[in-house]
């Protein structure tokens, strides 16, 4: 899954609508839904913006190990401070 499949699927699941998410991540309407319909990519904050706006976090979790176990403990959190810099 990539990252706009990954935007589409919680705004999706939050059962908001694009134009809730855009106010709430401080974007115009027409931002939020030409990147679902284009399939673009968004950036890692903007990703991380739209997670919260719509209940999650966005985490990235180490690959499994040669043994195949993962170390969930190492993994990151990108979080969104709340300000509308530029996405």
């Amino acid at each position: 899954m990539n990252a706009s499949e990954a935007m589409r699927l919680i705004i999706e699941a939050s059962g908001k609508s694009g134009r809730q998410v855009a106010r709430e991540i401080g974007r115009s309407e027409s931002f939020v839904s030409s990147s679902l319909a284009q399939g673009v990519c968004p950036r890692a904050d903007t990703l991380a913006r739209v997670a919260r706006a719509c209940g999650y976090e966005l985490v990235l979790i180490p690959k499994p190990r040669a043994d195949g176990l993962t170390d969930a403990s190492s993994g990151i959190v990108i979080e969104y401070d709340g300000s509308t810099g530029s996405a």
